[in-house]
């Protein structure tokens, strides 16, 4: 868990349900108290899954999304692939930045903004994104 409150409460759940059963801690009872939270640590959506879902989609390989290349068929896919980053993870700018071959944060905030306009001006780009982001729910 990287939210210690997330972790500290899964703890003393863990704790309670054992004193409540009387049964003692074991990676069996561990599973089944906390399954809910380890089922949806499954799925959570990291900065990795979107790049590699974005290399694949747009068909580049998989370390084009980190390079200098700055190519509009390199570029668009790597400003998608950041703001989808920035609406499906919990990711700071600066670590996203930092994803994406040490990108400063501004580049990702005018990926943000580039997005944003393209979504509002172009309504099958806008689906697209709609569509991509709905993919990874």
């Amino acid at each position: 868990k990287s939210n210690i409150r997330e972790l500290e409460g899964s703890l003393i759940r863990l704790i309670a349900y054992a004193s409540l059963t009387g049964r003692d801690i074991s990676l069996e009872l561990t599973q089944e108290v906390l399954k809910n939270v380890i089922d949806q640590d499954d799925k959570a959506v990291t900065i990795d899954t979107i790049q590699k879902f974005v290399s694949d989609y747009y068909q580049l390989k998989f370390g084009e999304l980190k390079s200098k290349n700055n190519s509009k068929s390199v570029a668009l896919p790597r400003q998608i692939a950041m703001y989808l980053c920035k609406n499906l993870t919990h990711a700071s700018l600066p670590e996203i930045g930092r994803s994406f071959g040490g990108k400063h944060h501004s580049t990702v905030i005018h990926s943000i903004k580039k997005l944003n306009e393209l979504r509002k001006t172009q309504p099958d780009f806008n689906s697209l994104i709609t569509n991509f982001l709905e993919s990874f729910k």
